[in-house]
């Protein structure tokens, strides 16, 4: 019997079997920006709780199409500790869509702005690759999209499908609940819960917040 599995969310569907990888829906760049009508969307990251199962990455993967080697999103694992008490952490890189963004203002062109809803976005009709924003980037969340000419690509935090009242593929698939997506501006439930643990001056920094076992050690 052939070995297949399948991952199936909001029309999202892998298939990895003996025939690879399909890509089961049509994910588009965006191309018009959507306006926010005052919405101020952002995702805060609970390392505590990731268990590393990539889901994140996979969801991301269907949702952009990115080409072999490049992610918009990625878990990585690393061993801390010593034995017997040895133990599996996480590390979690994306665009923070900082405040004020450095790729921003490096950019010659103005192909990289800031959206009305405070997200850090790129017209590609600006862009012309000539790669400025991926060095003045302290995250490394930019590269070369060499499927559109080397233009240059990252998360928008899946800004269609939270324009129509989705989540982030990644919010929507992250199986232990570490990826929580919500509105600054009208801020409810866990996610709510979770600003009142960040201070004020971090929360001007940008969109996206990746709270850490360390972050958490120093908040208690």
């Amino acid at each position: 019997m052939e070995n297949r599995r399948q991952f199936i969310k909001n029309g999202l569907v892998v298939v990895i079997g003996a025939g690879g990888l399909s890509l089961g829906a049509c994910a588009s760049h965006v191309s018009s920006f959507l306006p926010s009508k005052g919405k101020k969307w952002g995702m805060i990251i609970d390392v505590s709780r990731c268990s590393g199962c990539q889901s994140c990455m996979v969801a991301c993967k269907l949702q952009n199409k990115t080409m072999p080697g490049q992610f918009n999103t990625t878990v990585s694992d690393y061993e801390t500790g010593a034995y017997p008490a040895a133990q599996f952490s996480f590390d979690i890189e994306m665009c923070h869509h900082c405040k004020p963004a450095p790729c921003v203002d490096a950019c010659p062109t103005g192909a990289a702005f800031t959206h009305e809803s405070g997200l850090v976005l790129t017209d590609w009709n600006l862009c012309d690759g000539n790669g400025a924003c991926i060095d003045a980037c302290p995250f490394d969340a930019r590269f070369h999209d060499i499927r559109f000419s080397g233009k240059t690509d990252k998360c928008d935090l899946c800004l269609e499908r939270i324009s129509q009242g989705l989540v982030p593929a990644c919010v929507e698939n992250c199986s232990s609940n570490a990826r929580i997506f919500g509105r600054f501006d009208q801020p409810e439930g866990e996610f709510a819960e979770y600003l009142a643990q960040i201070s004020s001056a971090d929360l001007k920094t940008g969109a996206v917040h990746i709270i850490s076992n360390t972050t958490k050690k120093e908040q208690k």
